[in-house]
């Protein structure tokens, strides 16, 4: 098994694999790589402003990783905060406790929109939602699961 097996990016899918570089284990994300991509999910807008601060050889570094950053799509940089950052703990307790207060209907389309990790064992195959419901339900398990 390889170094790059160890790590979460070396058991994603090959989708967040192709979108999301592996780490170079001759440098890690230092402090301004991480710097920038806390900067750049909070406030992409203003990001490149609020980079301004750091001194000038740091400033053109974090400048250039905060334009690839932007440039990344949502998921792709969600992806990389989750890498880099960790997960949020508690997904599961939040799911269960979402399963348990929704409607009968609600919590069919959640049980479609769960990713097999989160889902219960011996979870019935949900019956097809209207699309305003799958849309509430992929949204809570989106909020869910942050």
């Amino acid at each position: 098994m390889g170094a790059a097996d160890l790590t979460r990016l070396g058991r994603a899918s090959p989708l967040i694999r192709g979108r999301v570089a592996a780490k170079d284990p001759a440098r890690g994300a230092g402090f301004v790589e991480r710097t920038t991509l806390f900067v750049v999910a909070l406030k992409k807008a203003q990001a490149i402003e609020l980079l301004d601060g750091f001194a000038e050889p740091l400033r053109q570094r974090s400048r250039v990783f905060a334009q690839q950053l932007s440039d990344l799509d949502s998921p792709t940089r969600q992806a990389r905060l989750a890498i880099e950052f960790g997960v949020r703990d508690g997904a599961r307790e939040r799911i269960k406790a979402l399963l348990d207060q929704s409607p009968l209907a609600l919590r069919a389309a959640l049980m479609s929109q769960l990713p097999s990790t989160l889902r219960p064992e011996g979870a019935p195959a949900a019956p097809t939602a209207s699309p305003a419901l799958q849309a509430l339900a992929a949204r809570l398990v989106r909020e869910a699961t942050r």
